[in-house]
């Protein structure tokens, strides 16, 4: 069966935060994040910063893209001045 990603997609100060939630062995979960100007396709290779989970384990998909939005959140403001 082919993994299709869930990207979720919120704009903070102006820029677009794509999270999608990753299944973990044992039921738990990671997150991949990108961080885009408005309109960029989250699954292209056009975002501005990208990043994997953060060697955290999760319970559940939506703590896990909870976590990757507070991630993206913090990308974007080491970007912006």
């Amino acid at each position: 069966m082919a993994n299709t990603q869930d990207w979720r997609t919120e704009t903070y100060k102006g820029m677009e935060v794509h999270v999608t939630p990753l299944p973990r062995d044992g039921g738990q979960w990671d997150f991949s994040v990108r961080v885009g100007w408005p309109g960029e396709d989250s699954s292209t290779g056009s975002e501005l910063n990208a990043a994997a989970g953060d060697d955290a384990d999760y319970p559940s998909r939506e703590a896990a893209v909870a976590a990757g939005f507070a991630k993206g959140y913090r990308m974007v403001d080491e970007m912006l001045p």
